[in-house]
């Protein structure tokens, strides 16, 4: 003990004991049911997810039907397996969610499900979204953290080996700090003209959501498309702190669920992702709060001692988190390093929580041969790839360039080794006027893409007279989409 200048004796164990390190806070342990509430819900929306991907035959149309698959580059020597193959794989993840909400062979479940999941999402760039990124970055997540030391089948099967019914708040932590990450940055993607300045394309998504129903009038009105554009952003950044904040949570809960439920009533192609945000919030109250809330005790419970883990596995769990949190914060923002939009060359876009920022409505997507003899023709692209992919070359210019220098190696082991590619991708880029993605006489196979330098050859935002369409073209799309046609009607 000491004496304090005041004449009071002061125990340093106690102080030390009052105020932890925050390292050592990090390994308290906590209750575990909180954790394992999370892990059930995860487990049966993942679950849902992978019964979509065999709703829309995802391993024929997206994984081994198509000719051509787009990779990531550095990952072009990940190739999709056979059929039969690609459907065990598929079926086995789907099995692993139910594994992982029932707790059942949990450690093996979620490593399943990540090395499967990872390999899908890494065979076609195409196939990429937001919350499929999320998915494989908390199926990493829940392999390292014990979240079946509560409810679930594992306690029942191995009593003997697990006696343990807390978890390390480290495990908290990572998940939260997650959640917070993909909140913030969707925030900072929102800092850009369009949105900031033309309320794009928010506006877009507005009026294409209201379109003949009775509050068109309202919901794209000037006040509320200006309320969801800048409260979204204002949402996307303060939210984490808000919830974070024990004293704010409450007030801040009620706005976490409107914000997701309005994103799924918008937005068609971002599947469970709202819900899993909704789910996630329990994330942001203390796993003793939770844990009193299931006794239906008034009281909260203090943190459990640390546990008494050596060193060694202190330090390695310590790095890892650091080192897994310094890349979470540092690689979405790698597009700052490059020129141009990150939203138009899309260079830099993906794996960094941009949302919702950008919008590319194709009107016409098409492709054409040119021989030496002057002839051109339409290819066929039902024959070579998918209409995600498709759509995908006119939101991404490397998937436009890699198709057409593909096609023009198929030409030439078909006996034409001397034509040229060129296209007519009209798109409509977050409420601009319409116009050619690449100008329509450009020989796409002829271009050397370099990542550093996108100003170098993806065409420029705003366009210039190679890029305008003709009045008489447009009306020509506008005829033929005021057609009657059957179209497969998407679920989401």
């Amino acid at each position: 003990m000491d004496i304090a200048p005041t004449g009071r004796i002061v125990h340093l164990g106690c102080a030390m004991t009052a105020s932890p390190r925050w390292t050592d806070r990090l390994f308290e342990h906590t209750d575990a049911r909180a954790l394992a509430v999370l892990r059930i819900l995860l487990g049966g929306l993942l679950f849902y997810e992978m019964s979509y991907y065999h709703s829309i035959r995802l391993v024929d149309m997206g994984l081994v039907g198509p000719k051509l698959l787009f990779p990531y580059e550095g990952f072009t020597w990940v190739r999709p397996l056979g059929k039969a193959a690609m459907d065990a794989i598929l079926a086995t993840m789907a099995f692993s969610t139910l594994a992982i909400a029932a707790g059942l062979l949990y450690r093996m479940a979620t490593m399943l499900f990540f090395a499967g999941f990872t390999y899908v999402l890494l065979l076609d760039r195409c196939i990429y979204n937001n919350h499929f990124y999320l998915f494989a970055l908390l199926a990493f997540l829940f392999t390292l953290i014990p979240a079946h030391r509560a409810w679930s089948l594992d306690r029942l099967l191995f009593k003997a080996r697990m006696t343990s019914t807390t978890v390390p708040r480290w495990c908290w932590w990572a998940l939260r700090l997650q959640v917070v990450i993909v909140y913030f940055y969707g925030g900072i993607a929102k800092l850009n003209p369009d949105w900031l300045a033309h309320m794009q394309p928010m506006r877009t998504a507005l009026e294409a959501a209201a379109r003949g129903g009775a509050l068109e009038g309202l919901l794209t009105s000037m006040p509320v498309v200006a309320f969801f554009t800048y409260g979204g952003l204002l949402f996307d950044l303060a939210v984490g702190p808000l919830l974070w904040w024990k004293r704010s949570r409450r007030y801040i809960l009620p706005f976490v669920l409107l914000f997701n439920l309005t994103n799924h009533l918008l937005f068609d192609d971002i599947g469970v992702f709202p819900f899993f945000m909704i789910a996630a919030t329990i994330l942001f109250f203390d796993p003793e709060e939770v844990a009193a809330f299931m006794d239906r005790r008034g009281r909260r419970s203090g943190g459990a001692p640390s546990a008494p883990g050596s060193s060694a596995a202190r330090g390695t769990v310590l790095a890892l988190f650091a080192g897994y949190f310094a890349f979470q914060l540092l690689f979405p923002l790698r597009w700052l390093l490059l020129p141009g939009d990150v939203d138009w060359t899309s260079i830099g876009q993906r794996f960094s929580w941009r949302m919702k920022v950008s919008t590319r409505d194709p009107l016409r997507i098409a492709y054409f041969v040119h021989d030496e003899q002057g002839n051109k023709r339409p290819v066929a692209l039902e024959r070579f790839i998918n209409n995600m992919q498709a759509n995908v070359s006119a939101y991404d210019p490397r998937v436009t360039v890699r198709f057409a220098r593909w096609m023009k190696e198929e030409m030439a082991r078909r006996g034409f080794p001397n034509v040229r590619i060129t296209s007519e991708i009209i798109i409509r880029h977050n409420g601009r006027p319409p116009r050619y993605l690449f100008p329509p006489d450009q020989d796409l196979a002829a271009i050397q893409p370099d990542l550093r330098h996108p100003e170098r050859w993806v065409p420029p935002l705003e366009p210039g007279l190679e890029h305008r369409v003709p009045a008489s073209e447009l009306e020509r799309i506008r005829r033929e989409a005021a057609i009657p046609v059957r179209r497969q009607v998407r679920r989401r």
